[in-house]
């Protein structure tokens, strides 16, 4: 579009004084600004809003499954308030996951995952899941620090969200939570890898609530509902999720 030059015209009079322009750099600031408002009509502020509105209409993990005045929707909402106040599911990040994003992805927003199992794993209790006290000596010989390391706090984050069982109480009773092999077996120990880590988080937490009575868990996840055989499918980067 030819650009229209607004400026005044002098029109051509010997006898007539000449006529200046006042200079570009003495046009008041607020024209500019104004100039700018006209073309887009909305100003700087309102321009900013789109965002904010974006960033709030954020789904909440799972809300899908139900409204709040049902079963699951009300254990979806507690399971994603407990995510948001537990600091250890929002500051440890596992190959780029937190314990929040996993469990979102993985478990509420996951078609595999039905709605009965979440139900069933916010009715687990901390007896269900707890080790016995000769296996956690076992668990505690081999990796002292085992309640300081990152991957099982971020397991144990992952475990109090679905049951609603405190963080602490967990991991006083279930040690174990994050490490990547069994008790039972020689093979028990803290991966280094990050890889690993996540996957060994996630297969301890559908795992262990499978033994506690969730059944189907392992399949929902991992496409196998064996302990042993789910085990392998995680530890070699599979998974639906």
């Amino acid at each position: 579009m030819a650009r229209i030059d607004s400026r005044p015209r002098v029109i051509s009079n010997p006898t007539a004084s000449p006529v200046r322009e006042q200079p570009q750099a003495q046009q008041p600031a607020t024209v500019a600004r104004a100039t700018a408002v006209g073309h887009t009509q909305v100003n700087s502020f309102e321009a900013a809003a789109p965002t904010r509105q974006a960033a709030a209409a954020q789904p909440i993990p799972g809300a899908w499954r139900g409204g709040p005045d049902t079963e699951v929707g009300r254990a979806v909402q507690s399971m994603v308030t407990r995510l948001q106040q537990n600091p250890d599911a929002n500051n440890i990040t596992i190959k780029g996951d937190t314990a929040a994003s996993l469990f979102g992805r993985a478990i509420l927003d996951s078609k595999h995952v039905t709605n009965e199992q979440l139900i069933a794993m916010s009715k687990v209790t901390v007896d269900q899941l707890a080790t016995d006290e000769k296996t956690k000596a076992k668990v505690l010989k081999k990796v002292p620090d085992v309640r300081d390391l990152p991957v099982h706090k971020f397991t144990v984050a992952l475990m109090s969200a679905a049951t609603g069982i405190d963080a602490k109480t967990l991991s006083e009773a279930v040690p174990d939570l994050g490490l990547t092999g069994s008790p039972s077996t020689p093979l028990l120990y803290a991966a280094k890898g990050e890889g690993m880590q996540r996957s060994t988080a996630l297969h301890d937490f559908t795992d262990y609530l499978r033994g506690a009575g969730v059944k189907g868990l392992n399949k929902a996840v991992w496409g196998v509902e064996n302990r042993v055989l789910s085990a392998i499918v995680s530890a070699v980067g599979g998974g639906r999720y």
